[in-house]
């Protein structure tokens, strides 16, 4: 195994651009994150937004008078591309769309397109895929590498066959699901925990729990899930198509979760995804 590369400076908090398909949404998003300070974008090849994304930067950083440097930029690869000769022309088209260089670059899924996940290849394709990236982290073309949708299974099993460890696990992560076993392992591998989805596809946010927490601190029930987050020592990537969201989602550093609040949090832990479930791929 190759000695870790220091970990970058990753942002406690981001933008998703998730189903974000229209280049002026895009760019009016990004615009408003930006403008109150949000320096890391998540995107993916299968979002279809890698382009759009890497045109509004190109005007919007010299707007703020932001350095490409102080943004970080996170890109996954799509499911239909693992494998080593896919993964590899995947990759390189998602550097051209950001000039030869992505802060972050994730495997988005365990499995394989059109592969049965009980397939015994899949577990094959991933690996190649997991040394294409190797390769272009080493090529300094590629900051950080990392998974995303891994259960702890194929965690431990990432780790038993490559030569750089993962930097980055991005996952579903909110009070209902908030897969302690795997944050216990990446903080034990000093692995950076992102967390996607924090508002359960918008149904945390009339919780009652929630809710309460958030009337007692004078804030939205958006605030207190990101701010829940981030105690937790997850990087909260939050989504939105509507620039005026992108404030009231992110303002969340003018007040802080107590322990009685973290605890009542804690209690809706009923181990509930919204999103895609990887348990089945092997």
């Amino acid at each position: 195994m190759l000695p870790e590369t220091p970990l970058l400076s990753i942002p406690k908090i981001g933008i998703g651009t998730f189903q974000l398909k229209d280049e002026q949404v895009v760019h009016n998003v990004l615009h408003s994150a930006l403008s109150i300070g949000v320096r890391l974008i998540d995107t993916a090849q299968c979002y279809r937004n890698e382009d759009y994304i890497s045109r509004s930067l190109s005007k919007l950083l010299p707007e703020f008078s932001i350095s490409r440097s102080d943004v970080t930029i996170v890109s996954k690869l799509d499911p239909k591309n693992q494998g080593t000769e896919k993964a590899r022309a995947a990759v390189e088209k998602t550097l051209d769309c950001f000039g030869g260089y992505v802060d972050v670059m994730l495997i988005h899924w365990p499995g394989v397109s059109k592969m049965k996940s009980d397939d015994p290849l899949v577990r094959e394709r991933r690996k190649e895929s997991w040394r294409v990236l190797e390769e272009f982290k080493e090529n300094g073309k590629i900051g950080l590498i990392g998974v995303s949708n891994y259960t702890l299974y194929h965690l431990q099993d990432l780790m038993k066959y490559c030569r750089v460890k993962p930097n980055v696990l991005q996952n579903e992560f909110h009070p209902r699901y908030q897969e302690k076993d795997i944050l216990s392992f990446c903080q034990q591998n000093n692995i950076i925990f992102m967390g996607y989805s924090p508002f359960g596809q918008s149904k945390l946010l009339s919780d009652k729990t929630v809710v309460k927490i958030a009337d007692k601190h004078k804030v939205l029930p958006s605030n207190v899930l990101v701010q829940w987050a981030v105690q937790k020592g997850v990087v909260c990537i939050p989504r939105t198509s509507k620039p005026e969201r992108v404030r009231e989602n992110l303002d969340y550093s003018n007040f802080t979760l107590d322990n009685g609040d973290m605890q009542q949090m804690e209690l809706l832990n009923d181990g509930h995804k919204f999103c895609w479930d990887p348990h089945r791929v092997i």
